[in-house]
């Protein structure tokens, strides 16, 4: 096994998933357990996609694109949903505000961090 630039952003992308899940539940409460099984699950996988890569699998590499690229689509997807929902809230003042901010910052944050883990793995292809 051996470290690559490729293994270690994994390593970061894996583990800022997995905290992001667990912030989701510190901030929002149980009612974010979406967030953190979709956050643990996913930084589940790029983990042990990072593993294979640093065992030599070369498929792995594919698989983290396709990972961070599947990854920026829900997270977007998800964050657009929470932005309008919370357009639909603003005027009511309902309870679930202060959550669905946080909750569309975090997914947001975690679209963006997708995002430029693709861009960084395209940028430094070397398959």
């Amino acid at each position: 096994m051996y470290s690559t630039p490729l293994t270690n952003l994994l390593l970061f992308y894996g583990l800022f998933l997995i905290v992001s899940g667990i912030v989701s539940v510190i901030f929002i409460g149980m009612k974010a357990k979406t967030a953190l099984i979709s956050g643990g699950t996913a930084g589940g996988l790029v983990l042990a996609t990072a593993f294979l890569i640093s065992g030599g699998v070369t498929a792995a590499a594919y698989a983290g694109l396709l990972l961070s690229f599947a990854l920026f689509v829900v997270f977007s997807w998800r964050a657009t949903k929470t932005l309008f929902r919370l357009f639909e809230i603003i005027p009511t003042g309902h309870e679930e505000l202060k959550g669905k901010g946080i909750a569309f910052l975090i997914i947001a944050l975690m679209a963006v961090v997708s995002l430029i883990v693709l861009l960084i793995q395209v940028v430094f292809w070397h398959a």
